[in-house]
This record gives C-alpha cells, structure tokens and sequence, in this order.
C-alpha cells in the first residue's frame, strides 16, 4: 500500500478520532454549565425569604424564584454557549489541555463570584460594582467588612460549592449515557437560546412592570452579580464615573483651620448648665413635626416649650439616617465610616475621645437610656468602651414590651428618674425613644390626621403620645428642682419616609424626609436669644456644643463646631441602605450624588422644599464643585478613621 493509500485510510479514522473529542468536549462544557445554573440558582434561594405556609405560597415562591434567578440562568446559559462553541478550536491538539484548564477555570470563578455574591449583596444590600467597590476602599476595606458579617459555615460554602463544578462531568461521566445526557445539536442550542432570551425579557419586563419600589428585596436581587460588575467596568473603562469623581478632591471643608474662639451669634450668653439631658426621638423627621411648619399637630408640648425657652435650629441634618451611625456622631463628634462597615460593632479599637468619658474625667456621671435593645449591633459593648456609667434599656427595665423592638418610652424614661434619684452629682443623661419606630406605637383613641396612609397615620399619633411622654418627664424634673439647671436637647437618629420619592421607612435615601431632623435646644438662659437659628448645622456639631456650653473645651479630633457660631457651613451626609448615595448640604443648595451610576441631583430647597424639580444638568459647575467636595469627604474620612482605629 503506497503511503497515499495510508494516509486516505487514516483520514476517515482522524475525523471520527477529532469528531469524538469534539463531542466529549461539549459534553463536558454541558455538564459545567448545568452545574452552574444550579449553583446560581441556589444563591437566589438563600437571598430570597421563604414565608410559605399553603401551597399556593409556595407556588407563588417558586415563581419569585424563577424570575429573580432570570438573569443568573441567561449568564449561565451565555457562557456555557461560548464555551461549547468553541470546543472544536481546542478540542485537540496541543491547544486541549491549556484550554480545557481555562475554561475549568473560568467556570470555577463564575461560580466562585456567586458563591461570593451571597454575603456581599447581604452586607451591601446590592450587587458589587466597580464604583462601589472602589467607593468603600478596595479589598482590604471589602475584606475586613464582608468578614465581620460571615459564619465559619458560610466562608466554608462559598469555597466548597463551587468545587461542584469541576467534579461535575466526572460525576456525571459515571452515569449511563441516557442519564448524563448526549451532545446537544446547533438547532438545540439555538433554540435553547431563544427560550432563555425570551424568559430573561418576560422576567425583567415584568420585574420592571410589578416590582416597581426600587428598595423591594426582590427586584435588588433579580439581577446577575456578574453581568452587573462587568458592566460597571466596561462604564469606567468607557467613561470614568466614580475614578473621575474622586480624582478631584476638594477636602478644604475638613482640613481649615478652626478658630480657637468661634466668632457666636449676637444674643445673650449662653447658659453654663449644670446637667445636660438629650433627648434622641427614633425616625423623625423635621417635616412632621409643628414646630416645624407641618400642618399636623403632633408635638404641640413641644412648640409650647421650644417658644417659651427654646431655640430651635431649622436646617439640621444627620450624617446619615442610620440609628447606629447616628449614636457614632452624638458621642463621638466624628462622621460614621462612609460604608457598610459599623463602628459600633467593627471597630472595637476606634480611639476618637467621647463624650461620655470626656465628661466623666470632670466629675459627671453618664446614663445611655433606651426603649430598645442596646445589644442591638453591639451598641452597648461601643458605649462601654465610651465610658457610659450605666446602660438602661429593654432588657433591664422590669417592664411589657410593646413589640418587638422594646417596651414602652414612658417605661424607660421612668427608669432614668429612678437614676436621678440616685445621685445629686451633675449628670449627662441621653434617652432615646422607641414607640415613633415602625411599626408605631399607636394606643387608641386615634386621631384622624387626614393622610390616606394608614402607617402614617399611626406615627403621628404615636409622635403625639411621644410629645406627651416627654412633658410629663420634663414635669418630673421640674417637680425635683432640676429642670432649671438642665438643658435639654431634643432631636433625632434620623427621620422616616411615607412614599416621598418613592421611599418608605429610612436608610434608603438622603431625601429631606430622611436625613432633615429636628434640634431644639431647651433652657431658661436661652428664653432671650432668637427662636430660629437659620443656618445649615450638621449633627457634629451637637457634642462639640454640648462641651462648649459645659465650659470643657472639645478634642481636636471632633469634627463638628459651635452650633451658635455665626458661619454658614456646609453639612455633609450618605446613605448605603441600598445603595451608595453621597449628599450636602449648602445654603439654600442641596446635592445628591449616586456612587454606582454616577447620577447627579441638585435641588434649590428656597423654591423646591419637596426636592421636585432636579436642577443638575442646568447647573453643571455648581454640581462638579459639589463633586469635588463629596470625593474630599471620601477620601479625607477614609485616611481619619484609619487612623483612629477604623481601618
């Protein structure tokens, strides 16, 4: 036989030969890919809450799970096809094992990164991106935060379940053919692709058409945490957003000069109390309240008290409307982490001085009263380490809960009496309400404020039994001759959304409804300054009085500065409920910018106090200064926490 006789022989034996690991090829991407598909599915299953409890709720779960698993399976389903497709460009030859390795590998991280994906979407409330994850400091920052919300178990699943994928085909190799499965066929796989694009678009029509509150679990979770990273990073790569937003930093506002003696506003002096007590009143907003302005009369005690001997500030904000960061601010002086990360629980080595311990070097005695749960995030091991001499809460007052939150307001403020009683040394007192919380204390009677919003309407009744509440406190201290010689302070944590901007509750926005709380400050040497203060004040602020006023003079640490000084200034406030949102506060100017998106909003409060009419793109210089000024927020408090033990 002549040698071009062997090689035609060997030909047909060749093709079958290349034929044969063309399919073996696919038939493992096919496995890989299946493997996949569930281990993504399994994800959402673990994001999405099961109350099921008839079968017609678990027929309505299930079809939950489909459609937020929707964007998972069509991610699968895409790389599974390009991976099948391009078996017969490595199938054989020398190519096959490096590129048999590379997709292995690449099948690994996909379902690593979804593994991954469980507990950064339940530390951040929404998928990663390039912006977010350059907004919260990287990998060590990421590392270190994701770590403190994980189990052993958890870190243990997110490494394990994807090991399934690369054990798969050799699982399935073991089965009988019918059981594993045979090659598919190009129609198969263009058809299968057709199906999955069109379940993909029903399911995101629909998640668009029905789930249309942007702070509904569902629709956060109806997205793929690959497809949205990748995404991210086309954009920057594209168009810089957040790397071109914070490469500009503006950090003037935190790096001045304090003057030694802050030049005051014009009035009487302020008075030297004696005992200082505050008053922190849960999710109030300013807007709610009739002192300031509201049509709904819940605070009447409050107003009376407020024009009788009160100086109430019109434009306060917190830093942000979180109850833990807030409690960050009020004892510290210092703005939160601008992340997810929570120094009251992660950050057991955090060196700001406080308040408490501050005033407890100088002879007065602390109490932290709350209505809820201080062991609630680690609060109460954070204000241990602040120096607190007596923590009164839910679990130590002999009292009936009102819910689950905690028991009632006029329970614990009882219990503070009691400590009063228990010592005439000069005392700080800090009480903080739980009854305005959802889901609203209400007790019957209720009165008809005329919203249509039966939650709503039950927090302004439980705000006007909160006023109440605090008359007859205050009355108690006047009945034991203190009222006089103590100032009190009422504010808020943070304030409460019903529907403003398609928001509710708090934690999800910078709106006005959620970040604008009220300030009065209540004493008899105050009854001949002015009601108002106009000015722009930031929740900093409030401690470094409070010392001021005591006549200590404030750690050059704080922040803040004299509520009563006679600048304008900016205040600066976030928000990463859901997702990273960075805002100020200027004049009559209020800005809003959108860490993920990069989308911006400017509104003039002096026309638009309902943030309306959004203002950005008419003024574009306006808005890049404000840029600036956020990306130096940024990247100032970012290098400060770090060096105060908040890394």
């Amino acid at each position: 036989m002549t040698t071009a006789d062997c090689a035609s022989a060997a030909r047909p034996h060749a093709i079958v030969a290349s034929s044969r690991s063309v399919a073996a090829a696919r038939a493992e991407v096919q496995q890989l890919g299946l493997a996949l598909v569930l281990l993504l599915v399994a994800t959402k299953i673990v994001l999405l809450p099961f109350p099921v409890s008839t079968i017609g709720e678990f027929v309505r779960y299930l079809l939950r799970l489909a459609i937020v698993a929707a964007p998972d399976v069509c991610f699968a389903v895409a790389l599974t096809t390009a991976a099948w497709a391009s078996c017969p460009l490595w199938s054989r030859g020398r190519l096959r094992r490096p590129a048999r390795t590379a997709w292995f590998f690449l099948f690994y991280v996909a379902g690593l990164y979804g593994a991954m994906s469980v507990p950064i979407f339940q530390w951040t409330k929404v998928p990663l991106t390039l912006p977010v994850f350059l907004f919260v400091g990287g990998t060590t920052s990421m590392a270190s935060s994701i770590e403190s919300c994980v189990s052993l178990g958890t870190l243990a699943a997110v490494v394990i379940a994807p090991l399934a994928l690369l054990v798969a085909p050799w699982l399935l190799r073991r089965l009988p053919e019918r059981a594993a499965g045979r090659v598919f066929s190009w129609r198969i796989v263009a058809i299968g692709l057709v199906l999955t694009a069109a379940y993909e678009i029903v399911c995101r029509q629909y998640v668009h058409a029905r789930w249309t509150d942007p702070n509904r679990w569902e629709r956060r979770i109806a997205q793929n945490p690959h497809a949205v990273f990748l995404e991210s990073c086309l954009k920057e790569l594209w168009s810089p957003g957040v790397s071109a937003a914070f490469a500009e930093a503006d950090e003037s506002d935190f790096r001045r000069q304090r003057p030694s003696e802050p030049q005051l506003q014009e009035g009487p002096p302020l008075p030297r109390p004696q005992n200082v007590v505050v008053i922190v009143l849960e999710s109030t907003a300013a807007e709610y309240l009739n002192l300031y302005g509201s049509r709904f009369d819940t605070m009447p005690n409050l107003a009376r008290m407020a024009a009788d001997r009160g100086v109430v500030f019109d434009n306060f904000y917190v830093q942000t409307p979180s109850s833990c960061n807030s409690l960050v601010s009020i004892t510290h002086g210092v703005i939160p982490r601008l992340d997810w990360t929570l120094i009251v629980r992660d950050s057991d080595e955090f060196s700001v001085p406080s308040l408490p311990r501050i005033l407890g070097e100088r002879g007065y005695r602390s109490c932290f009263a709350h209505a809820g749960y201080w062991k609630w995030k680690e609060r109460d091991e954070f204000l241990r380490r602040a120096g607190v001499d007596r923590l009164i809460d839910a679990d130590t007052v002999q009292a009936a809960a009102v819910n689950s939150w905690g028991i009632a307001d006029r329970d614990m403020f009882q219990a503070t009496l009691d400590w009063v009683d228990e010592d005439r040394r000069p005392f700080f007192l800090l009480t903080y309400t739980i009854e305005t919380h959802h889901p609203y204390v209400a007790r019957p009677p209720l009165k008809d404020f005329g919203v249509d919003d039966r939650d709503m309407n039950r927090y302004l009744n439980s705000l006007r039994a909160t006023d109440e509440t605090i008359a007859w406190f205050l009355e108690e201290l006047s009945r034991r001759g203190l009222l006089d010689s103590t100032l009190v302070v009422l504010t808020a944590d943070h304030g409460e959304s019903f529907g403003q901007h398609n928001q509710r509750v708090h934690s999800f926005s910078v709106y006005e409804s959620a970040v604008h709380v009220p300030l009065v400050l209540i004493h008899p040497a105050l009854a001949d300054r002015a009601r108002h203060v106009a000015a722009v004040r930031p929740q900093i602020d409030l401690p470094w009085t409070l010392l001021s006023m005591l006549g200590v003079e404030p750690p050059g640490e704080w922040q803040g500065d004299h509520l009563f000084r006679q600048a304008e200034d900016r205040a600066y406030f976030f928000a990463v409920g859901n997702q990273a949102i960075l805002g100020l506060r200027d004049g009559p100017w209020k800005y809003h910018f959108y860490v993920d998106g990069g989308d911006e909003e400017l509104f003039n409060l002096a026309a638009d106090p309902g943030e309306m009419a959004n203002l950005a793109s008419r003024e574009a210089d306006r808005c890049a200064g404000y840029k600036r000024r956020l990306a130096g927020l940024v990247t100032y408090q970012r290098e400060f926490l770090a060096r105060h033990g908040s890394k």
